[in-house]
């Protein structure tokens, strides 16, 4: 494991070296960087044991002051509301407030957006810094636009620091064995951090847990966690998909405050996702909205257009619909096309803001009142600057769990910097976005 010293952005002293015996446990590692060892079940009340140098708030409640660990926690507040929504996007547990504020900052610090696009082709790059660092993302799928945009966050991230000289990335294409032999290459190769989307589940923990016994940071994100993170694990980023259920209830009763009906639009079968959000909406939906239709196999907008068509068949004067998947939803409207109907003041909910569905709104004449989440892209950068602040000795959480912040969907939500498919809540600019994505 290499080791800095703190300073601010731009002004590390920097003594990077890796130890000549590696740590082989997590509380190890936490015993080398001088941080206390935190358990799963750590939460908000944990929050409270603030270090005696955290006496400067920022004004979006940071409890470290600039310079600390190594990084600033002003960040701009219009990265905020690009990546977060807001203020209210972000973790309300201490720990993860600082280093989602880290993120953020950092994220708007300069970087060559050349060798960023080189090392987004090539999967990876020497950053030709002469740090000693090595960062891998071992993603468990890579083939969308989506996962392409997350990898490209993750590079520009590990870009803004000097201390790493070499990034890696790896795609196991849905494949089990591929991710985990992924997991166990990165961690015999040396890499000090491994970011990973465990789509392959609990399948992946015993890697993950051997590459901490071997010395390398894991850090995952996803829809839920796998294993025990903080033990399994250094560290876990993700949304709080209960939070974003109860968000669309209590929107739902703000904009229907008469009551009225809703459909739901479903994803693949058997997903645990969609049940689990409905439970939580009903926590907040007023009993004067009634849930009348759940249809749909999918989250494309081939499966939301024939879903819709269904709804729309039984129950023409649907007054809301929940369509999670944004970009799928361009199939719903295309249904409402198809049947005649129109779609002024219906009411629709989504987690991503995903640009297709904005310029469709657009072009509809911004006739529906809707809400949606943030795509949570910046997940692979959380996860980076999480894993450097524990290399400086920060106690890091076992959960990064971000806030929910529903923002309604406007004229100008619509971005014409981006290509047709990209992401508008992503801290990738517009320019690189259209590079990647020429059309």
């Amino acid at each position: 494991m290499a080791t800095t010293s703190t300073s601010p952005h731009g002004a590390r002293s920097v003594n990077l070296r890796r130890a000549t015996v590696r740590f082989g446990t997590l509380a190890a590692a936490m015993a080398i960087a001088g941080a206390s060892v935190s358990t799963a079940a750590s939460d908000d009340t944990t929050a409270d044991t603030a270090a005696a140098s955290t006496t400067d708030p920022s004004d979006f409640g940071a409890t470290l002051s600039d310079g600390e660990y190594g990084e600033n926690y002003t960040p701009d507040l219009e990265l905020l509301v690009t990546g977060l929504a807001g203020p209210d996007g972000l973790p309300t547990e201490e720990r993860a407030r600082n280093i989602v504020l880290a993120t953020v900052d950092r994220a708007g610090l300069p970087v060559d957006e050349d060798l960023a696009f080189e090392c987004w082709q090539n999967d990876g790059c020497d950053t030709g810094t002469g740090g000693e660092l090595k960062v891998g993302l071992a993603d468990g799928f890579g083939g969308n636009i989506a996962r392409q945009i997350f990898k490209m966050e993750f590079i520009l991230q590990a870009l803004s620091y000097p201390e790493i000289g070499e990034i890696a990335y790896t795609d196991a294409n849905l494949d089990t064995q591929k991710a985990i032999s992924d997991v166990r290459s990165f961690a015999a190769r040396d890499f000090d951090i491994i970011i990973s989307y465990p789509d392959a589940g609990e399948a992946l923990v015993p890697a993950y847990r051997a590459a901490m016994e071997q010395g390398s940071l894991v850090v995952t994100w996803a829809g839920t966690a796998v294993g025990e993170p903080g033990v399994d694990y250094l560290t876990y980023s993700g949304p709080d998909w209960c939070a974003v259920g109860r968000a669309w209830g209590t929107q739902f009763g703000e904009e229907l405050p008469d009551g009225g009906e809703i459909g739901i639009l479903l994803g693949a079968p058997g997903n645990t996702i969609d049940p689990a959000q409905e439970e939580c909406m009903l926590e907040t939906l007023p009993d004067n909205i009634e849930i009348v239709a759940r249809q749909g196999n999918a989250w494309s907008r081939e499966s939301y257009l024939a879903a819709t068509s269904a709804i729309l068949a039984e129950h023409p004067d649907i007054d809301g619909i929940l369509g999670s998947y944004g970009d799928a939803f361009v199939g719903a409207m295309r249904a409402f096309e198809a049947a005649g109907i129109s779609m002024e003041g219906l009411v629709t909910m989504h987690q991503g803001d995903d640009n297709p569905f904005l310029c469709a709104w657009k072009e509809a004449g911004g006739v529906m009142r809707s809400f949606t989440g943030v795509s949570l892209l910046m997940e692979g950068r959380t996860g980076l600057t999480a894993a450097m602040m524990f290399m400086q000795g920060y106690d890091v959480p076992p959960e990064i769990i971000f806030g929910v912040q529903l923002k309604p969907v406007t004229m100008e939500s619509c971005r014409t910097d981006i290509p047709p498919d990209g992401s508008s809540s992503s801290l990738v600019s517009g320019e690189l976005q259209s590079r990647m994505f020429p059309g």
